[in-house]
């Protein structure tokens, strides 16, 4: 795989509470998060949440998995870090109410799933066009979704950025998994909302569609970002798939 990822904490924002993860031995796995909480505990739910499921799918991840077999390990990868999260707000009452988004990309020989948690988004750049596979879980996402706001509306919605569902929120998990198809020399990009509130999909897709390295693609973006205003976290992981899954072909 070709790779490229940029973290930054933006204009505003004393810590970066966002946190990556990538991963390249047997089933490849890439993950982005964005943690919420007080002073520095969205830094500690995104880091816990992006190790628990990274060890747990490095564990028990392999290429020859059925999809359904492979859809449970990440079921379960997604409550073992949220029940981390909850157990560590219990031992620091400081922490109270931290979470974290969680999105992510596992592609193995056999299949590619991409599992969503939040209003961090994933993408796909196939045959030069932009698709989101990720749906927000947030308000103004429910709001579009009921016909209540319009896309103009919801770009400057006070509410934009109340999330419905994270790790931490709760003891019972509702993550999204969507297995995807991935051809050669597709692009898979994984974001944090410090992008997507600030730039739009038709500013991404034409950076994306420029020939430069996946780490200038990646570093582009996020200083687009940070133009202007940068007033959030802003993680942006690119992946250039080399190889596809053979289920999808």
């Amino acid at each position: 795989m070709k790779t490229g990822v940029c973290t930054d904490a933006g204009r505003i924002r004393d810590i970066n509470q966002d946190d990556y993860a990538i991963h390249e031995d047997g089933c490849c796995l890439y993950i982005v998060a964005d943690g919420m909480g007080g002073h520095q505990c969205g830094e500690i739910a995104s880091r816990m949440a992006v190790e628990v499921i990274s060890e747990h799918v490095k564990k028990f991840m392999s290429p020859d998995l059925e999809i359904s077999s492979a859809k449970g390990i990440l079921f379960e990868a997604f409550n073992r870090a949220n029940k981390r999260i909850l157990e560590y707000t219990h031992l620091e009452p400081a922490c109270v109410g931290m979470g974290t988004t969680l999105t992510m990309l596992c592609h193995c020989a056999m299949h590619s799933i991409i599992g969503h948690i939040g209003d961090s988004r994933a993408y796909i750049l196939h045959d030069n066009s932009l698709i989101q596979v990720s749906n927000d879980h947030s308000l103004v996402e429910e709001l579009k979704k009921s016909g209540e706001i319009s896309e103009s509306e919801a770009q400057k919605h006070p509410q934009r950025h109340i999330i419905t569902r994270a790790l931490g929120m709760g003891d019972q998990v509702k993550a999204d998994l969507f297995q995807v198809e991935l051809h050669e020399n597709d692009k898979v990009l994984l974001c944090t909302d410090g992008l997507t509130n600030l730039v739009n999909d038709e500013e991404i897709l034409s950076t994306l569609l420029n020939i430069d390295p996946e780490p200038v693609l990646a570093q582009r973006l996020v200083q687009l970002a940070i133009e202007r205003g940068g007033h959030d976290n802003i993680t942006v992981l690119l992946v250039n798939i080399q190889g596809a899954s053979k289920e999808s072909r």
